[in-house]
């Protein structure tokens, strides 16, 4: 079965949401991270500019900037219109709001997309 990018939602994260997420050390982030199912994940791009070293994987990365970057702009609006309809189910603590995460995402998006290519291509 081939993947659809409408079916899609692609959000990342970034470096600093990581290390919330999983209370990540210093020791940790100096070892070799396999990171699957990244998505348009910034963590890869930003280690990599700390010289670290991470392989994601991700069945998004068959698709290009270009339409990664397409679907995301295509959902992006309706994720936070869903997120904003259920405030309290979301913890509100790395994120101060709405407005915020989607700021957030974008920029994120933005890291990861700068580096796609050349990150594709390294071995």
């Amino acid at each position: 079965m081939a993947i659809k990018l409408e079916h899609v939602v692609p959000f990342g994260r970034s470096l600093g949401e990581y290390q919330a997420m999983f209370d990540l050390t210093p020791c940790d982030l100096s070892k070799r991270i396999l990171g699957v199912g990244d998505g348009p994940s910034s963590f890869n791009a930003e280690m990599t500019a700390l010289g670290h070293f991470v392989l994601s994987i991700d069945p998004l990365y068959r698709f290009t900037r270009q339409e990664i970057k397409h679907q995301f702009d295509a959902v992006v609006d309706g994720i936070i219109a869903q997120v904003s309809s259920t405030p309290a189910d979301w913890a509100w603590t790395y994120h101060k709001s709405f407005e915020d995460l989607k700021i957030n995402r974008m920029a994120v998006l933005q890291t990861f997309l700068a580096d796609y290519v050349q990150g594709k291509n390294q071995k």
